[in-house]
């Protein structure tokens, strides 16, 4: 055989492995790598058709698909209503990288129809990173109770670094009534804050009688070195944070938490502002949960769905969980495709058990109710034939 003839073959069986490489690749199934944690979701993008520029036209085709498979996954952590509330934030937090929550993706089909290139993609998106980013971004914060109570928060610190302890763990304890959804006082207001003595109690009811807040916490703070021969450098600090929430109006004393946190750093005085923040946060976080309840007939209720087949379900079924007359809101607190869907459902005066019987009484959904408690649900959707 020639020598041409031979280079010719050659390249067409390269040719044809290449073609056929690619192809494989196009067709290949979406999976997810070691440890990860997805959802194959589909989409479709549009964009404008610039005949001068055809390949951008494609490429924000396919930007608008990806962006809408991560939209799905976050309408399944937050309601549709708190969505457009919340729209500034999730465009600014989450939707400005769609690339780091897409783990692959493979093109469907692409047209071109109404002057609209359209390009529909499925791709694996990290639903688990979507929701880490949601709760960092403050987006996942359960209901206030009814009337967004107004709180002020008053500490007064003791021992060792006081100015700086002041500061550290009342800015913990607001942060732990915040990520509750409490609206609170800031700390730049010189009317709270203008004496260490407004944590007493009669100085404290009127400093929120002042601000026309609901309730007023106030407290202590303190930090303590630890000795530890082993530290090699360090400093070890241990700081407890004593706190109690009053009515301003009567001075009734609704709520009280005590919480301790450590803190290690080369700087004595850094490890125990870390010290007093961390304790600060579990402080207020354990006083806002306390109060969600004290001052409200709201009951948040665990409601554990299994047998689930992806996230499409999940949204289908959390959006109409929220159209019962018993829920007044529901948020996914945690999936996994091999346990479920765990949700948390905000009740009027409505307790586990009636819950679970108003999710028996939607007919769209087979439910079967296994553990029912107060405050937790578990039902099960059974496999159908």
């Amino acid at each position: 055989m020639p020598r041409r003839l031979l280079l010719s073959c050659a390249a067409a069986a390269a040719a044809a492995v290449f073609v056929s490489s690619f192809a494989g690749c196009a067709g290949a199934r979406l999976k997810l790598g070691k440890g990860e944690r997805g959802e194959v979701v589909e989409s479709e993008g549009w964009a404008g058709i610039d005949p001068k520029d055809a390949y951008g036209t494609k490429q924000r085709a396919l930007a608008e698909a990806q962006r809408k498979a991560v939209e799905r996954v976050v309408g399944v952590y937050i309601s549709a209503k708190s969505r457009v509330s919340q729209a500034a934030e999730v465009d600014q937090n989450i939707l400005a990288n769609v690339g780091g929550y897409i783990r692959k993706y493979n093109v469907l089909s692409e047209r071109e129809e109404e002057g609209f290139h359209k390009t529909r993609i499925k791709a694996v998106v990290l639903y688990e990173r979507v929701g880490q980013d949601l709760k960092k971004a403050g987006l996942l914060r359960p209901n206030a109770p009814p009337g967004n109570p107004k709180v002020v928060v008053l500490l007064r610190a003791k021992g060792a670094y006081s100015e700086a302890a002041d500061n550290r763990a009342a800015q913990g304890v607001r942060r732990g009534l915040l990520e509750r959804g409490y609206s609170v006082v800031d700390r730049s207001d010189p009317a709270a804050f203008s004496s260490l003595k407004s944590t007493d109690s009669a100085a404290a009811a009127e400093v929120g009688r002042e601000l026309g807040a609901d309730i007023v916490v106030r407290g202590e703070a303190e930090a303590y070195a630890l000795k530890d021969v082993r530290l090699g450098g360090f400093f070890s600090y241990r700081a407890r944070v004593t706190l109690e929430a009053a009515k301003p109006a009567t001075g009734e004393v609704v709520s009280s938490k005590v919480q301790e946190a450590s803190a290690l750093d080369p700087s004595p005085e850094i490890a125990a502002g870390k010290a007093l923040d961390a304790a600060g946060l579990l402080a207020g976080e354990a006083l806002g949960s306390e109060l969600s309840e004290l001052l409200s007939s709201r009951l948040n209720v665990t409601v554990r769905i299994l047998g689930l087949k992806g996230l499409e379900q999940v949204q289908k079924i959390a959006d109409d969980i929220r159209l019962l007359p018993e829920v007044s809101g529901a948020t996914l607190a945690g999936y996994d495709r091999k346990v479920g869907a765990v949700l948390t459902v905000t009740t009027e005066k409505t307790a586990g058990d009636e819950l679970a019987a108003a999710l028996l009484r939607m007919r769209k959904y087979p439910f079967m109710v296994g553990a029912v408690s107060p405050y937790e649900v578990e039902v099960s959707v059974p496999e159908q034939p």
